[in-house]
């Protein structure tokens, strides 16, 4: 059987709530030999990919959209922010707000509900095979983000199926 990784529970902990951002960051220096400042410029250095949120913003003209994420609320908070992403997103769903994570059924159900939307009025995408494992048992659609063409493809068959 598998034992979580270190940072798989300090991690858990952090995205349902139970440790802060900075506690987070402060266990994570610790673990992996740096100070808090290094940890905290590696994930603030995390790289928008623009053609996607291009691609976003033209789906959210005709669809609800939501961010559902397992960061803490601090760094999506301050990703928000700078990113302007609650402007292609009616909902910005943050696990340590909620207190559950992904791929935990129920963090999908409260997503639907946000939005107002059945199972399988949905479409999930995650680059995470679990999360995606587990929005599919709840009857939504999901994708598994590999690359940006990929999900154009995947996506487009969905979304044109369910015009049909």
């Amino acid at each position: 059987m598998n034992q979580p990784s270190i940072f798989g529970e300090i991690a858990g902990s952090m995205q349902v709530g139970d440790l802060s951002w900075n506690d987070f960051l402060q266990k994570i220096a610790k673990d992996t030999n740096q100070n808090v400042e290094q940890v905290r410029k590696l994930y603030e250095s995390e790289k928008i990919d623009i053609e996607l949120l291009t691609y976003i913003d033209i789906i959210h003209q005709k669809y609800k959209t939501a961010l559902l994420s397992n960061a803490s609320q601090e760094h999506i908070s301050s990703l928000v922010k700078r990113t302007h992403l609650n402007k292609i997103f009616d909902e910005v769903l943050i696990s340590s707000e909620i207190g559950l994570a992904k791929p935990d059924p129920a963090i999908f159900e409260h997503a639907l509900e946000k939005l107002n939307v059945k199972p399988q009025e949905a479409v999930f995408i995650d680059d995470l095979q679990k999360h995606v494992n587990g929005a599919r048992l709840l009857g939504m659609h999901a994708v598994q983000y590999q690359n940006y063409n990929q999900l154009r493809t995947e996506l487009g068959s969905i979304l044109s199926a369910s015009n049909d």
